[in-house]
């Protein structure tokens, strides 16, 4: 009898315990929900399934694992723009010296002459490598074979000088000229006094960035 008393107090605690308990069937289907319609969750925050048919329903927002927080990615950094390769190479720079200039049919140097050939012989000196084109030249009177004699003289006079003060002569190519490519009028005085010259070229080496 005693034994019989046990199971109905039992039973009777079993249905007091879940007299507050429903089973959803509508937005909580599957879950266990209070008379209040909240949810049954556990001590650790877990929604608690209904002892009832379970189905899989959808899970209530609030029963649903949190969603971790999404982690914010840095974007790419953009790539580093690339440089352009530079070189140094050596270039050709072209060289004119003018000022070598002489009397009326004449080829004999004269004083200023000697200064701009000073230092011609220098530019030679620190360029060893460079040719000098020595190209001699008149003012238009007189025939023009009678001219292209004086030009050359003229021409030889300047690389004798050259050659007195340290230029090879093999470093010197001579060139007349007679009166072609005249610089001034042949009009006046001081015109033909211009044309009436040596002029130097040349060229050095000289270095330059290039990409």
């Amino acid at each position: 009898m005693q034994h019989i008393k046990r199971i109905t107090l039992m039973l009777a605690i079993s249905g007091g315990l879940f007299a507050g308990t429903a089973y959803a069937d509508n937005g909580y289907m599957g879950y266990a929900i209070q008379a209040g319609g909240k949810p049954v969750v556990t001590s650790n925050g877990a929604c608690v399934r209904g002892g009832r048919p379970v189905t899989d329903g959808a899970v209530p927002e609030y029963c649903a694992p949190a969603k971790p927080a999404p982690v914010a990615v840095a974007p790419a950094p953009a790539p580093a723009p690339i440089a352009p390769v530079e070189r140094t190479v050596l270039v050709s720079k072209p060289i004119t010296i003018t000022g070598i200039n002489f009397k009326f049919d004449s080829y004999k140097l004269l004083d200023h002459d000697i200064k701009v050939l000073d230092e011609v012989a220098d530019f030679a000196k620190n360029h060893p490598a460079a040719v000098l084109d020595v190209n001699g030249y008149c003012s238009k009177v007189g025939s023009y074979a009678y001219n292209l004699k004086l030009s050359k003289l003229r021409a030889q006079s300047v690389a004798q000088y050259l050659n007195r003060h340290g230029v090879s002569s093999d470093r010197m190519v001579l060139t007349g000229h007679s009166y072609n490519d005249p610089v001034a009028s042949n009009a006046t005085s001081q015109g033909r006094f211009m044309n009436q010259r040596v002029e130097i070229n040349s060229s050095i080496k000289v270095q330059k960035t290039v990409q």
